[in-house]
């Protein structure tokens, strides 16, 4: 049987809310790093992916620092342990390296990590592999193997010395998703102020900022993909970002933003929305103790994980089908205002999680158990006031859907738009009730196939899946 090689590199690959987590937690410490070092030493530096942790900062191809992202929502020690032993072992390792952890919520000091880390049970022993394997295999040191480092050399107290937990500002010790966007945002105004001597303006922050998590995103979503061509053997090469990529975009003026600019947007948005309605229905399910619905909710994260990891091209098909009464037919300013609306997004992710089927096709519609009834959640959500009636916005949202060419062809497969509130037998006759569809208009059998679609909202809609 050939060996199985150990190594301290791993791949990092997490759940598609931890992507984002890791991602702009990693531009934070990049971006302090930038501000903190002088300009002459920028080319040195490089930020490294998913190799040796989930990122690292290299100067002249050796480690600086070494952070590993929990993005748990809670706080007990026993979460982090495994990711403890983790950055001791690699100190071991590498002394003198800087370690740090990154939490989305408030820890316990090092002090009281220290002193209570050894008292939990060690981490679980890696099991023998069941069957020989059939050639040799690179595989990551676990926390065992780390733990072990630790404590036969006994350097559990010195390995200490180099953890830290990592400080955002005002000292805080940690940094939910919701508000590392602003972190970040506040170190591009810095940026600014000390290297070109004026405040940049709002639109061109956001413009900066979006555009340098692209950069990440290209590296990450590609190494993702490499990963899982190569089942679990691992990359020859880790993946390393040069800091002069992301000084060249802090760098440039950006004056109308690109398509690609609006689509990175339209992401950032999309997965910075569902992770807060995702955190929001997990503490419900916790809070009434209804935890059998916690495998409804992974299923729905899962989702979500594969709409992330469609191309740009699918991924503006996704936002216009999911906002099928609004009409777009290339990723412009206003689109990235209207096809991911906050205030449907919760629509569309607890369709998700209520209607208990696997995603199809496009990833992002819905097919009933004998596969001839296909229903498209979306984020149409029915907000009247004291002037329009209810009746006359379902048939606005009808005439929007039947008159949407952009999404034409698409809309040929679906029977079905799950909605939150709204209910008509047809888009036809809701359009009807207020605007008289043209009789000698088009006559075509997939225009009347979408004539034809009905609109149900979630109940009903999980009655009849489930």
């Amino acid at each position: 049987m050939d060996a199985i090689q150990l190594t301290p590199y791993h791949s990092a690959i997490p759940s598609w809310s931890g992507f984002q987590y890791q991602g702009k937690v990693a531009l934070n410490v990049v971006l302090d790093y930038i501000l903190k070092i002088e300009p002459s030493e920028h080319e040195n530096y490089r930020l490294e992916l998913e190799w040796y942790e989930d990122f690292s900062i290299i100067k002249n191809d050796e480690y600086v620092s070494i952070h590993q992202v929990k993005s748990y929502k809670k706080k007990t020690l026993s979460e982090y342990k495994d990711a403890l032993w983790n950055l001791l072992g690699k100190s071991v390792l590498k002394p003198g390296i800087e370690s740090y952890l990154h939490a989305a919520t408030d820890l316990d000091t090092i002090e009281d990590m220290k002193s209570r880390l050894k008292q939990l049970d060690p981490p679980s022993e890696p099991k023998p592999p069941k069957e020989p394997a059939k050639g040799p295999k690179i595989k990551g040191y676990t926390p065992w193997h780390y733990y072990k480092m630790v404590i036969d050399t006994d350097a559990y107290d010195s390995v200490f010395d180099s953890l830290s937990i990592y400080l955002y500002d005002n000292s805080k010790r940690f940094c939910p998703l919701n508000e590392l966007e602003e972190e970040i945002k506040k170190r591009i105004r810095l940026y600014f102020q000390k290297n070109k001597g004026h405040l940049p303006t709002k639109a061109h922050v956001e413009t900066t900022y979006h555009y340098l998590l692209g950069e990440l995103d290209k590296h990450i979503t590609n190494r993702h993909f490499k990963s899982q061509e190569n089942d679990e053997e691992y990359e020859v090469f880790p993946d390393r970002i040069p800091f002069k990529v992301l000084i060249d975009v802090l760098d440039t003026e950006w004056e109308e933003p690109s398509e690609e600019y609006i689509l990175h947007s339209l992401r950032s948005i999309f997965h910075t929305t569902c992770e807060s309605l995702f955190e929001d229905l997990h503490q419900t399910i916790v809070t009434e103790e209804c935890e059998e619905k916690l495998e409804d909710l992974f299923r729905a994260e899962d989702y979500v994980r594969q709409i992330s990891e469609l191309s740009n091209g699918a991924f503006f098909t996704f936002c216009q089908m999911v906002t099928p009464h609004i009409e777009f037919h290339k990723a412009n300013t206003h689109a990235f205002r209207d096809l991911i609306p906050e205030n449907g997004m919760d629509v569309f992710c607890y369709a998700l999680y209520e209607i208990k089927h696997v995603l199809r096709g496009y990833k992002y519609i819905i097919q009933n158990e004998q596969g001839n009834y296909v229903y498209l959640p979306s984020t149409i959500k029915l907000n009247i006031g004291r002037i329009r009636s209810e009746s006359r916005e379902v048939s606005r949202i009808a005439i929007g859907i039947l008159g949407n060419a952009a999404i034409r062809d698409e809309l040929y497969e679906v029977e079905v738009i799950i909605t939150e509130n709204v209910w008509a037998e047809s888009l036809e006759s809701a359009a009807n009730k207020i605007f008289d569809i043209d009789p000698k208009g088009e006559r075509n059998d997939n225009i009347t196939k979408i004539k034809r679609i009905r609109l149900i909202d979630i109940d009903t809609a999980r009655k009849e899946l489930n």
